[in-house]
């Protein structure tokens, strides 16, 4: 029984020891995303919270650990009533960035901050209007670009009609006036016309 109780207890504290190797890290939240100016306050969570723990925050995977700036960053220890975080006030847009904490040689999965410029609401409503515009304008010279060169080809295509004419028939007598032929040709035509006797046809004079 004494041997069985002994087993029980080596087992239970291999098992524990176990357990503090295998200390998992959790960062919450994993995303930030926030206007210029703001404050953001990141947690490093440990599944031992029973176990000491140095912390140590890095920004980008950078071989240098974060410090504590009185007006920027505050680094907070891991305490029996609440968890280790690191603060960042007045956040700009070079503080973008993922964020990691390191927990006994244990690294986070990492917090990725994304900062913006604040924008007045009028200001963001000026600029959508001025994007209408610009599209409206795209719009417009896309139309011309198609339209003039339809019209340019239908003009052109009408000019070439207008300027062809039909052929008209040659008629050489079409319109000529009698008076135009002048009378001579009709008196010459009589004159010739005048039948005259045959030479067989004339009665001599010895002939009775």
């Amino acid at each position: 029984m004494h041997y069985f109780l002994l087993g029980c207890s080596v087992m239970a504290l291999i098992y524990l020891s176990a357990e503090e190797m295998n200390i998992h890290v959790y960062q919450k939240p994993r995303f930030f995303g926030v206007k210029t100016g703001r404050s953001v306050i990141i947690y490093c969570v440990s599944s031992q919270p029973s176990l000491p723990a140095n912390v140590q925050w890095f920004k980008d995977k950078d071989s240098n650990p974060l410090k504590n700036q009185s007006q920027k960053i505050e680094i907070n220890e891991r305490t029996d009533k609440r968890n280790a975080s690191i603060t960042i006030r007045k956040v700009e847009i070079e503080d973008s960035g993922n964020y990691f904490c390191k927990l006994n040689n244990t690294h986070g999965p990492g917090t990725a901050l994304q900062v913006s410029r604040y924008s007045e609401p009028h200001a963001v409503l000026r600029r959508s209007r001025i994007k209408d515009v610009i599209i409206f304008l795209q719009a417009f010279l896309l139309i011309l670009c198609i339209v003039v060169p339809l019209i340019q080809f239908y003009k052109l295509e009408k000019k070439e009609e207008a300027d062809y004419e039909e052929p008209e028939d040659d008629h050489i007598y079409e319109g000529l006036e009698i008076e135009q032929c002048g009378g001579d040709i009709y008196e010459d035509i009589s004159t010739y016309a005048q039948p005259t006797d045959a030479a067989w046809d004339v009665e001599s004079p010895d002939q009775e």
